[in-house]
C-alpha cells in the first residue's frame, strides 16, 4: 500500500507528541513527504495546525495528525511495512510504530539536526544518521549512538544511503565531496567525482555498480563502478540538480533541482530530455516515482507545495498545500 503523508515542521517548545485524530485507510496507497510551510501560511489553516499531514492517494483533503516537536528537517524512510516509519527531523530522529499516529524521539538531541536516514534490511536494529556533525550509527535501534566519522574531511553529511547489495557498504554525501565505506562506516573513503557541491547520491535499483549523483553546478555525474571512476551525463551539464528519483526497475530515472524543471533519462543515466519545464517554480527538492506505476510522478517544490504528473512527467496538476516548501517525497508499496 501506498499512503500520503506530508510532515510539515515548526518549532515547537513542548518536547512530547501528541496524537490527533485520523484513522489509518487499510485500503488505498499513500505517499509521504518532509514539507515546511512558510510562516504566515494559511494554505492549510493557522500556524498551530502545522505539523503533520497525511493525504490517501485519490482524495483532495489534507489530515493534521500533528507531530508536536518536529522542526524544520528532512528525511522519510520505511523498515520492511509502512507502520515502522523514521524521520528525520530537526530536532532528532523520530519513529513511529503505528504508521505516523504517534511518534518517539529516538536520539534524545534537542539542538541536533539529523538530515537523513538509511536504515539495514537485513537488521532493524542498526540504523544510520547523517547529521551537520558528522554521521552516526546505532547497533540497538536508536537507543545509543557513535560518531563514525574516520577518512571524512568536514564535519557536514548531507545524506546517507546504504548499497542494495552489500549491507557493510555505505555512501554519504558531504559538504563538497562523496565519500563510501566498506565497513559498515568504521571507515570512509573518499572519492574522486571530479566537481565540488554533490547534493544527491542514488544507487540504480536495478545495477548495484550504478551511482548518480546530482551536484550544484555540473548536472549528473554517474559511475559504473561504485564510485571508482566518473563520466558527466550529457543534457544536464551546468544545472543544480538537488534529486534524483527512479521506477522500480530502474528503466526511467529522473532529475530535478533550481530552476530546472523536470528532466529523465532512459538509458541509465547517460543522457537526459526535459520533460517539464515547470516555469512557475524556481526550485523543485524532491521527485519520486509510484512504485505501483511508473506513470505517477510526485513532485515537492519551493514554495509552491506538491504537483502531480500520471503521464510520465510531461502533464502537472496541482496536488494541494500551495505555499509550502517540500523538501522530499517519498513512495511505499
Amino acid at each position: 500500500m501506498l499512503l500520503l503523508l506530508l510532515i510539515l515542521f515548526q518549532v515547537i517548545e513542548s518536547p512530547q507528541y501528541k496524537r490527533v485524530g485520523g484513522s489509518v485507510n487499510q485500503l488505498r496507497p499513500a505517499l509521504y513527504a518532509a514539507v515546511y510551510i512558510n510562516k504566515g501560511s494559511t494554505s492549510v489553516g493557522s500556524l498551530s495546525s502545522i505539523g503533520l499531514f497525511r493525504r490517501y492517494e485519490g482524495d483532495t483533503a489534507w489530515v493534521n495528525l500533528r507531530p508536536n516537536t518536529i522542526t524544520p528537517g528532512m528525511g522519510f524512510t520505511s523498515f520492511g511495512d509502512r507502520h515502522q516509519l523514521y524521520l528525520a527531523g530537526g530536532n532528532g530522529l523520530h519513529r513511529s510504530t503505528d504508521e505516523g499516529r504517534t511518534w518517539r524521539v529516538l536520539t534524545g538531541w534537542r539542538t541536533k539536526e539529523v538530515l537523513s536516514v538509511a536504515l539495514d534490511p537485513a537488521d532493524s536494529l542498526r540504523l544510520y544518521i547523517s547529521t551537520p556533525f558528522g554521521v552516526y550509527r546505532s547497533t540497538d535501534g536508536g537507543s545509543t549512538w557513535i560518531e563514525k566519522m574516520r577518512g571524512f574531511k568536514t564535519w557536514f553529511v548531507r545524506r546517507v544511503i546504504l548499497d542494495r547489495v552489500n549491507r557493510n557498504m555505505l555512501y554519504a554525501t558531504g559538504e563538497d565531496a562523496l565519500y563510501r565505506s566498506m565497513d559498515g562506516a568504521e571507515t570512509w573513503k573518499q572519492l574522486s567525482i571530479g566537481v565540488p557541491g554533490i547534493k544527491w547520491v542514488m544507487q540504480h535499483p536495478a545495477d548495484s555498480n550504478l551511482l548518480l549523483v546530482g551536484t550544484e553546478d555540473h548536472g549528473v555525474r554517474y559511475s559504473t563502478d561504485r564510485g571508482e571512476t566518473w563520466k558527466q551525463a550529457a543534457g544536464l551539464d551546468t544545472s543544480a540538480v538537488y534529486t534524483l528519483a527512479s521506477t522500480r526497475d530502474g528503466s526511467a530515472l529522473y532529475a530535478a533541482g533550481f530552476q530546472t524543471g523536470v528532466w529523465r533519462s532512459m538509458d541509465k543515466g547517460a543522457t537526459w530530455s526535459q520533460v517539464w519545464k515547470a516555469p512557475d517554480f524556481d526550485a523543485i527538492y524532491s521527485v519520486c516515482v509510484n512504485p505501483r506505476n511508473p506513470e505517477h510522478l510526485m513532485a515537492g517544490t519551493n514554495g509552491s507545495g506538491v504537483s502531480e504528473s500520471f503521464d510520465n512527467g510531461r502533464l502537472w496538476h496541482d496536488a494541494g498545500l500551495p505555499n509550502a516548501i517540500v523538501r522530499q517525497v517519498v513512495m511505499y508499496p
